[in-house]
């Protein structure tokens, strides 16, 4: 094959139909199953299959899926180091400490609110929406009955803090894959989100305090909380001292150190505090870092909320990433995804049309599928290159879609997220109503959107203090 031979520009029709088709493809494989790695794939085949009807070549196509995988390289190995971090934090007890002294906040008057920095905090720390609303979320469920809470409104704060944290967790798959799809370093992405969820969760939590007090009674049964902190204190030494590795990694981002290294220092240190302050071996530490965390301590809610981590526990999402990438990479070899670029292009004026444009494309995948993932994968791999060509900071794409196709998964009857959430909590639809953070953020980032504000530009990563080390040009 020669290296100089031009590729031919399919035109704004055929680019449609291709990307038409791919959408198609992936659709009908969520339809059949949920898996998203298997839908990922069925449409990187169609997407192979029209790079053939433009004449490409194999070898050609093949330097497409290596050029797009190479593009989610920086987030894979973070997701990797992550898997150590959460397991050697759960070995060392950090987390166990941070629930202990979370539960110990827990007072009647304030349930509504505390109940939201809980599940944010445990959310932030493992990294997972579905395992916070799995564990603390049923703790919280349980809890309720005794302060007469309605379920509904539990729910409700359970789910959006739940999300909140997800969010802005460097520990999360999905915020990790919606930074690898656009490019964006992950702080940066995790920074600017704070502007739009920043003030939706301080709306929600001012909301949640005056519910609270007009709901709930001052004499409470708060016998599973009790029951918790008991076992937490039997099984595990929590002491100020636990949380070390927490403070650690907090401290190496404020002095600006990339990601991966803070993130893997972290990790040696929660290994070292393990063995200091929990009495494990080394031969303990490598197999968490490996497998995860095991726990068998008999409670099974704090044995479920326990069993994290692993740099296996990451190898699905990582499989995402790579198929995500992989898809991409053939399409915008192609010139699929210019071309599609090019007519939008023509359409959109200003910042404001492009940032209402990816919401509105997270939106419509996420009505479409119901998948918060292929919700961002999908647009943010075509719109990334039209923030680049307007000068505006791919963060601000990325935190469009998690505003619009992640939030709302939480929100959607048939959202997974929804779902899931109703299954676990056992509550009916009418939880969304207390599930405030979904609806607020959205019409935050469309004001911000109107009026300029936090719609960065892409010099301005400086001032943002961003961590560039997933940027791959």
């Amino acid at each position: 094959m020669s290296k100089n031979r031009q590729l031919r520009q399919p035109s704004t029709k055929e680019a449609l139909t291709i990307m038409g088709l791919v959408i198609l493809a992936i659709l009908i494989s969520l339809r059949i199953s949920l898996a998203l790695v298997p839908a990922l794939i069925f449409g990187s085949i169609v997407a192979t299959l029209g790079a053939f009807y433009l004449g490409g070549k194999w070898e050609e196509i093949q330097e497409g899926i290596i050029d797009g995988i190479r593009n989610g390289l920086g987030a894979i190995l973070i997701l990797m180091i992550i898997g150590t971090v959460i397991g050697t934090w759960i070995l060392g007890g950090t987390i166990q400490t941070l629930i202990y002294y979370g539960l110990k906040i827990l007072k009647p008057q304030i349930f509504l609110p505390a109940g939201f920095i809980l599940c944010s905090i445990i959310s932030i720390l493992i990294g997972s929406s579905f395992g916070t609303i799995a564990t603390m979320g049923i703790v919280l469920m349980g809890v309720s009955e005794g302060l007469g809470v309605p379920p509904a409104m539990t729910a409700g704060v359970v789910v959006a803090g739940s999300l909140f944290g997800d969010k802005i967790s460097p520990m999360s798959d999905s915020t990790n894959l919606t930074a690898a799809m656009t490019r964006t370093p992950l702080f940066s992405h995790i920074k600017s989100m704070l502007y739009v969820s920043g003030p939706a969760v301080i709306i929600s939590l001012v909301i949640y305090y005056f519910l609270g007090k007009a709901n709930i009674a001052q004499t409470v049964d708060l016998t599973t909380v009790e029951e918790l902190l008991t076992t937490l204190d039997a099984n595990f030494n929590i002491s100020l001292l636990t949380l070390a590795p927490a403070v650690v990694v907090i401290a190496l981002l404020a002095m600006k150190m990339p990601a991966l290294i803070a993130l893997t220092i972290s990790a040696l240190s929660a290994a070292i505090f393990a063995m200091i302050t929990q009495g494990v071996g080394l031969a303990d530490v490598v197999n968490v870092m490996a497998s995860g965390y095991k726990p068998d301590i008999g409670l099974e809610m704090l044995d479920n909320l326990l069993a994290q981590g692993g740099v296996s526990s990451m190898m699905e999402t990582v499989s995402i990433i790579m198929m995500g990438t992989a898809m991409g990479g053939i399409l915008e070899k192609f010139g699929v995804l210019q071309a599609l670029l090019d007519s939008l292009m023509k359409r959109i004026k200003k910042p404001r049309d492009l940032i209402l444009a990816s919401m509105v494309g997270g939106y419509l995948m996420l009505l479409a599928t119901g998948e918060m993932m292929v919700s961002i994968i999908v647009p943010g791999r075509t719109l990334e290159p039209a923030y680049r060509r307007m000068n505006i900071n791919t963060n601000v794409l990325s935190r469009s879609l998690e505003t619009s196709a992640t939030l709302a998964c939480g929100v959607l009857p048939w959202g997974v997220a929804a779902v899931y959430a109703r299954g676990v909590l056992g509550v009916g639809f009418e939880y969304v109503k207390y599930c405030y953070l979904p609806f607020f953020a959205p019409i935050i980032a469309i004001v911000f959107a109107f009026i300029g504000f936090a719609t960065f530009s892409s010099d301005e990563e400086e001032k943002l203090q961003e961590d560039v080390i997933i940027q791959h040009e």
